[in-house]
């Protein structure tokens, strides 16, 4: 249905994380064109490399008394920055959208309490890719990983924090050994990464290149679907095959928020409202390597070859540590591990 007076489409803004080429041209053009048709809304993206530079436009613009026209109608948002936002009061809600996930969803982000600010759009579980044409059976321990990478020097490393894929990775070890724990744990391992340690891939398109080209044996995302994506696409061997650890692996909800000085609140609601819907999130499943919705049953969607089964992922699948502590340690591992001698 198109939105009243619409007699030519009007802009809606949306602040989007624009580290992914795939999702990129999923939006310029299915999204793009399907709003334009369904509720005369003209997509603008506006691409960001970490949320927290949107959060910090947004308080600027409010110490600087721009209550209204702001240059973003929505926000892809979650954990620590969703606690900035709140805590500085840059967000409008209650956010009313049908519920797609579980209760708890809707009630923390990252030990966060959501009060209505943001409501979930996808969630996200962590796995990873090795090929079996290289070897037969990953290690499905941290200590097992930990094991094999001195055995096999120069032959993984992850995404320098505070990128997601790669900040994700090391809170395993926090979870698992605890601060000083986690931190000790990362700190051996550094001379045995690629590169000694010495420089980290800086993307997960990095990341993705490394492993596609043999120059690493893992690849990682917070897509279990990511690796048949890659297949579908030609990036990765069809021998590419995803894991989690015996323990679990971390999995979140990611958000969609308003910001308080939206240009255009209803308009903003309207992209809200369509992509939190159960069509849009299956579609992006299916086509882009997201996880599948966690509510209700197995939605039966053709997952490829290197997708883990859902009930096995819903099995696996740990809770985020709370955002405060989640700062501390990638502000750790930077002092601690990445500039270790």
């Amino acid at each position: 249905m198109l939105l009243a007076g619409c007699a030519k489409p009007r802009e809606v803004s949306f602040a989007m994380w624009a580290g992914d080429e795939a999702r990129n041209r999923y939006f310029e053009t299915v999204v793009r064109e399907e709003v334009k048709q369904r509720y005369g809304l003209e997509l603008r993206i506006v691409p960001y490399g970490h949320t927290g530079e949107v959060v910090s436009k947004l308080v600027t613009e409010k110490a600087a008394g721009k209550t209204a026209g702001g240059s973003v109608d929505v926000v892809w948002i979650n954990g620590e920055n969703f606690r900035a936002a709140k805590r500085a009061g840059v967000l409008w809600g209650p956010i009313e959208m049908p519920r797609l996930y579980p209760d708890e969803a809707y009630e923390k982000d990252f030990g966060t309490p959501i009060e209505g600010l943001e409501t979930p759009w996808q969630n996200a579980q962590f796995v990873m890719a090795w090929d079996t044409a290289r070897f037969a059976e990953p290690p499905r321990t941290l200590d097992g990983l930990m094991a094999w990478v001195k055995a096999h020097p120069g032959r993984f490393t992850y995404p320098a924090p505070p990128e997601f894929s790669g900040s994700v990775f090391t809170r395993h070890f926090l979870l698992a050994k605890g601060f000083e724990g986690g931190l000790a744990a990362l700190r051996e391992m550094k001379p045995y990464l690629w590169k000694q340690g010495e420089t980290y891939p800086a993307t997960i398109a990095e990341l993705d290149r490394l492993f596609a080209n043999n120059e690493i044996d893992f690849a990682m995302s917070y897509g279990p679907s990511f690796a048949s994506e890659r297949i579908a696409r030609g990036t990765f061997p069809a021998t590419v095959r995803t894991f989690v650890f015996d323990s679990g692996t971390i999995g979140n909800f990611n958000y969609l928020a308003v910001p308080f000085n939206a240009n255009d609140r209803e308009a903003g609601l309207t992209l809200i409202r369509d992509l939190t819907s159960r069509e849009r999130v299956l579609d992006m499943a299916r086509k882009l390597g997201n996880a599948f919705p966690q509510k209700g049953p197995d939605p039966g969607l053709e997952r490829g070859v290197a997708t883990l089964p859902l009930e096995l992922l819903r099995a696996k699948f740990l809770p985020e540590p709370d955002a405060d502590d989640l700062v501390r340690f990638e502000k750790a591992w930077r002092e601690k591990v990445l500039l270790a001698q």
